[in-house]
Formats: C-alpha cells, sequence, structure tokens
C-alpha cells in the first residue's frame, strides 16, 4: 500500500472537521437555509460598506508585518504574503511556515523570523485583550436588554441530571466508570511519553536536553534584542501597533455592516461586543486553523447574546466570513503562487 503523502495527513483534520460542520448544517438545515435566503436578499449598500471595511482590512496587515520586520521589504511582496496566509492556513501550520520562509528569504535568520512573528503576534494580543475584556463586561447587559440566555445557563443542571441518569445510584456503575476513565489517562499518558522519548532521541537524547536548553536561551536572547531593535522604531512601532488596533474595529464595523444589510438594526457598540466575544471564544472550539468556529461562534453569539433570531444569525456569520475569508482563498492561492514565482517563499 502506497504512504499517505505528509500534505494529505496535514489536511486530513480540516477535512474531517468540515463534513462534520456540513452533516450539522443538514441537520439545522431550516436555520441555514432562512439564513442563506436572508442573505440572498440583502441590502447591496450595506454590503459595499462591509466589502469597503474588508479591503482596508489588507493594508492594515501590511503595515503592521512590515512594523514588525526589521530588514526592508517589498509592499507589493508583504500584500501578496498577507493575502496568501489565510488560503494557505487551510493546512495546519501552513500559515507560520509560509511566513518563516517568506522572512528568511529576505535575510533574517531563524531567530530573527521568530522574533519578528512573535512581536506581530503580541501586539496583537496586547490590543485585543482589553477590547475582548470590554466586551466580555459588556455583555451581561447586552444579554438582559435582550432577555437573552446564553447556552450554558443551565449547564450545571444539566451536568447534573446527565450524571444521575449514568450512575443511577448503582455503585458498580460508578466504579465502572472510575476504571475506564483511569485506563483511558494511563493510556493518554503512556502513548505522549513514548511521543516525548521519540522526539528526544530523534535529537540525540535526553543527555543532550541541557545543552539544547542552553541553546534555546541564546537564540531567545538573540530574538528579544531583535525584537527590541525593532520595537524602538518609531515609525514601525507606530505602524504595528496603530494596525494593531484598527484591524479589529474594522472586523466591528464588517460585522454590524453585514448585519444592517440582513435586516437586523444591530446598533455598532451592540456589534462591538458581540464580534470580540466571539472572536474569543472561537479558538475553545476544536477545529483545525479555525474552519467554520467564527461561524458557528458568531452565529451563537447573535442569537444568545443579541437575541437574534437563528436565520438571520445565520446569514450574517455566512455573509460576514465570506467577504473577511473564504471569497479571498482565491486570492490568496493566486497570491501564493506568485510568491512563488518570484522565489519569495
Amino acid at each position: 500500500m502506497a504512504a499517505v503523502p505528509a500534505s494529505a495527513r496535514k489536511a486530513l483534520p480540516t477535512i474531517v472537521f468540515t463534513v462534520l460542520v456540513m452533516a450539522a448544517a443538514v441537520w439545522q438545515r431550516n436555520a441555514v437555509l432562512t439564513g442563506v435566503h436572508a442573505l440572498a436578499g440583502a441590502d447591496p449598500r450595506w454590503l459595499l460598506l462591509a466589502a469597503l471595511a474588508t479591503l482596508a482590512l489588507w493594508p492594515t496587515s501590511v503595515f503592521m508585518l512590515r512594523g514588525s520586520i526589521p530588514a526592508e521589504t517589498s509592499a507589493r511582496q508583504l500584500f501578496a504574503l498577507q493575502l496568501a496566509v489565510p488560503a494557505i492556513g487551510l493546512v495546519p501550520a501552513a500559515s507560520l511556515l509560509l511566513r518563516m520562509r517568506f522572512l528568511r528569504r529576505t535575510g533574517l535568520s531563524h531567530t530573527g523570523a521568530v522574533a519578528s512573528i512573535a512581536l506581530m503576534g503580541f501586539a496583537a494580543l496586547m490590543v485585543r485583550v482589553p477590547l475582548v475584556v470590554i466586551a466580555a463586561l459588556a455583555a451581561p447587559g447586552l444579554m438582559s436588554r435582550n432577555g437573552a440566555q446564553p447556552p450554558w445557563h443551565d449547564l450545571g443542571t444539566r451536568a447534573s441530571a446527565w450524571w444521575h441518569h449514568l450512575i443511577g445510584g448503582n455503585l458498580w456503575h460508578t466504579a465502572a466508570i472510575m476504571i475506564i476513565a483511569v485506563l483511558v489517562g494511563g493510556i493518554v499518558l503512556a502513548v505522549t511519553g513514548r511521543a516525548m522519548n521519540r522526539r528526544m532521541q530523534a535529537h540525540g537524547g535526553w543527555r543532550q536536553l541541557p545543552a539544547r536548553m542552553r541553546h534555546a536561551r541564546s537564540d531567545a536572547e538573540l530574538a528579544w534584542k531583535s525584537v527590541a531593535a525593532t520595537a524602538v522604531r518609531p515609525r514601525r512601532a507606530a505602524a504595528l501597533w496603530i494596525c494593531a488596533l484598527i484591524q479589529p474595529l474594522l472586523m466591528v464595523v464588517a460585522l454590524w455592516a453585514v448585519l444592517h444589510a440582513v435586516g437586523a438594526n444591530l446598533s455598532l457598540p451592540d456589534t462591538f461586543v458581540v464580534e470580540l466575544v466571539t472572536v474569543a471564544l472561537a479558538p475553545l472550539l476544536p477545529s483545525p486553523n479555525g474552519v467554520a468556529t467564527k461561524e458557528i461562534t458568531i452565529a451563537a453569539g447573535l442569537t444568545a447574546v443579541a437575541g437574534l433570531t437563528g436565520g438571520v444569525a445565520v446569514g450574517a456569520a455566512l455573509g460576514f466570513r465570506l467577504l473577511t475569508f473564504w471569497c479571498q482563498i482565491p486570492l490568496g492561492l493566486a497570491s501564493f503562487a506568485y510568491l512563488n514565482h518570484r522565489r519569495a517563499i
């Protein structure tokens, strides 16, 4: 039997999760069909505003990346890179490897490339965390105004009822569940330990661990110096941090415009709350590279937090993600081909 290519194995989790999402869409087909109809009859003027907000995200991404790189780079290639990242990111870890290869081709060392990517991620995190905190604090007020309740409001009651139904007061059932849990935990620990041991043996064994740790410390010091040298440049620092702040606000405007396009007159502050809270919750779903997680969390947030109907929420989530992600996949693939042709990656 022929071996499965590595690229196919990496794409397998994305394919499996996509199939599961399609099955869920068939299960909830009434809400999905209502959302599709709402999106098909959307106001084109509001969709145009959402598209303009999405287009404004592109230069901010370019300036963020340029602000995190200590070397001079081509603006055209940076633009192509930022377009290619979402498309290539459908394969696990591909977007990180793409950025690394590009930065290495610009002349940065491996440590410098890692430091550049870390600086960009740090800026995005430091800007978005306060915004998410503000949105989370405002979410209960929005829910009380709409009379909505989160899906987890009765989670404790349901979990207790499920547990009592499972064991039914039978001590043998409880003992069997505990034994199974211990066995499963032991298997997981054994598999994890074996994988770690195999990885350590492939890199010289456990005796080489102190030397590798000293090498990692030296790399971390070099990376910190590279980050510090880039962060203190006024123009680059301004581009990095200002664009890091503008990006989530543009996403809020895009979602707000799509909501108005499908007939949901949600205010801009309320849209800010929903978008930031759902973005924070999206990574909690077990999805490779965010496939369908933002659609699910945005639709759930619009129903549970903003009190919208399921069909309108699904239509807004689909329209928002089509504009900000899925419609950019063909452009991303073309940009990847351009970068490959220019030998920039």
